[in-house]
């Protein structure tokens, strides 16, 4: 049987991961049926759900079950001393990166669609402004090959490319 995963653990919030092919229908409910929590936001696209809560009046704990329960799959056992739980692998060096940019850039597109009320997420925006650049640069005359965008995207497919597992 399959467990939920802490992804991020910090007091006030808490990140869960869910392994791919769980039913996650109840969970935000389940989750937010706990005391302290104040809010949760599920991503079927990452599988996780993030959990703001009062760390005075909510216990992550408690969440976690919670969440576990109604997903059918088993709790995790308690961080260890390095904060990471004992079901979560240790970092691979290179690895934390990676994870942190990943984490950062997949908050900033909740907030992205959240702000746009679903209608575009992070990917779409930024898309829309290259291409409005691009399409301003054209008109103004100013069209020619550059290097730096050409880098910046070469550099984002191998990022995306190496970095992103198959379960997100």
């Amino acid at each position: 049987m399959s467990a939920v995963h802490i992804a991020h653990d910090i007091p006030g919030r808490l990140r869960l991961r869910l392994p791919s092919g769980v039913a996650a229908d109840d969970i935000q409910a389940a989750a937010n049926a706990e005391r302290g929590v104040i809010t949760s936001t599920w991503s079927p696209r990452t599988r996780s759900l993030l959990v703001l809560y009062d760390p005075e009046a909510g216990d992550r704990d408690a969440i976690t079950a919670a969440v576990a329960g109604a997903a059918g799959l088993e709790t995790p056992t308690s961080p260890t001393t390095n904060g990471h739980s004992s079901t979560t692998p240790t970092p691979v060096p290179g690895a934390t990166l990676a994870l942190g940019v990943r984490q950062m850039f997949g908050e900033l597109d909740q907030r992205v669609q959240r702000g746009s009320r679903g209608l575009v997420g992070l990917a779409g925006l930024v898309t829309a402004s290259l291409a409005a650049w691009a399409l301003t640069e054209f008109v103004r005359g100013r069209a020619a090959p550059l290097a730096w965008s050409s880098a910046l995207w070469y550099a984002h497919g191998l990022f995306r490319d190496y970095n992103t597992s198959a379960s997100d």
